[in-house]
């Protein structure tokens, strides 16, 4: 009976392992697309942030969160 339960127990770790993870920008803001409206445009519009730029790391970070999100 012991041996089954460990089995079980190893086989959830196993599977929680497996399925993907959010990014911090999706923990921290819900989701990629309500951090570039709360965080980017605003910046943007403001000139805090280069629109050039900001097009670039949106596009890199938006390419990272689809790769580790598997």
């Amino acid at each position: 009976m012991a041996g089954s339960r460990a089995l079980t127990r190893r086989v959830k770790r196993m599977e929680e392992a497996g399925k993907p993870r959010p990014s911090l920008i999706a923990v921290w803001y819900g989701s990629f697309d309500a951090w570039v409206e709360q965080e980017v445009l605003p910046g943007v519009e403001n000139g805090t942030l280069e629109p050039d730029d900001m097009v670039d790391i949106v596009a890199a970070l938006r390419g990272w969160e689809a790769l580790y999100a598997r």
